[in-house]
Formats: C-alpha cells, sequence, structure tokens
C-alpha cells in the first residue's frame, strides 16, 4: 500500500460505494441482472459501504500504533452489522468490510513489525531466526504479500462488486 491503512480503506469503500451507485444507475429500468445485485440491492450496498466509511472517519488516533487498534476494534462492530442486516448483499458488505479491515491490520503489523505474535507465527520453532525460506529477518515473504494485496486490489477493485 503507498498510503497508510486508513487512507487506503477510505479510498477503497468511497470507491466501492461510487462503483455501486453507478452500476445502480445503470440498471435502473433494466430488467434484473442474470448475476449480482440489481439497483435497488447496489444501491443499498453503496450505502452500507458509505457507513463503513463513516464508520472510518469517526476513527480519531495519534499514531500508526492507535490507528490500527482503532481499526482492529471495528471488527466486532462490523461484524454484528452483517449479523442484524436483512439483506444479503448488504450482510455482505459489512461482512467482508470487516475482513479486508483486519487483513490489511494484520499485514501492516506483520510489514512493520507491529505484532510480535504474529510474526512468531512462522517460526516453527521458536528462535527468533525465521524459518521461511532462509529470510533471516521473516519480512521477505510479507513484503511480497502486501504488495500482492496491492496489486490484486488494483486489479480487481471494480470487478468485485459486479
Amino acid at each position: 500500500m503507498s498510503d497508510d491503512p486508513l487512507t487506503y480503506l477510505l479510498d477503497r469503500f468511497a470507491t466501492d460505494a461510487t462503483t455501486l451507485r453507478a452500476r445502480a444507475a445503470h440498471l435502473t429500468g433494466q430488467n434484473a441482472p442474470e448475476h449480482g445485485p440489481d439497483a435497488a440491492a447496489s444501491v443499498r450496498m453503496a450505502e452500507a459501504c458509505e457507513n463503513v466509511l463513516a464508520l472510518l472517519n469517526e476513527l480519531s488516533t495519534q499514531n500508526d500504533d492507535e490507528m490500527l487498534d482503532a481499526l482492529d476494534d471495528l471488527g466486532p462492530e462490523l461484524h454484528a452489522l452483517s449479523e442484524r442486516a436483512t439483506d444479503a448483499f448488504v450482510r455482505s458488505v459489512y461482512g467482508g468490510a470487516a475482513t479486508r479491515i483486519a487483513d490489511i491490520v494484520q499485514r501492516t503489523r506483520l510489514h512493520e513489525g507491529h505484532d510480535e505474535d504474529a510474526a512468531d507465527a512462522g517460526d516453527a520453532d521458536g528462535d527468533d531466526a525465521g524459518d521461511d525460506d532462509g529470510d533471516a529477518d521473516g519480512d521477505a515473504e510479507v513484503e511480497e504479500d502486501v504488495d500482492d494485496l496491492d496489486e490484486a486490489d488494483d486489479d480487481n477493485s471494480r470487478d468485485d462488486l459486479r
């Protein structure tokens, strides 16, 4: 990610909401699509994305560690919103947001060395030497995963909403 996790997530959910509203506008007046949400469901999904944006915008943090903790703390609230949603498409927005945020937080902590327990998870013998492919500091695979995540998000930013 070129931006900090919060900026990335804000941009991502704003883009998703915009894309869903464009989809709704395109589908208005047409028969229901064969696959994916119809116009009304797309609007409800966009509104859910905007609710996630509002939650993200409410975060007030002083540093990166606080930001990661605050993002992590959104998980239970997003899962609760998902469970309360009566619409399957809206449930998928909230559940997906919780999963995406948790993944970004975990990858950022691993990448920046903020989570010793997560970093030690790949250390089979507990000797802090890192057991992955001869990578002494254990971060090459994490950096590659973060780069892969960035590329996948760029490639699929609009495809996963169709």
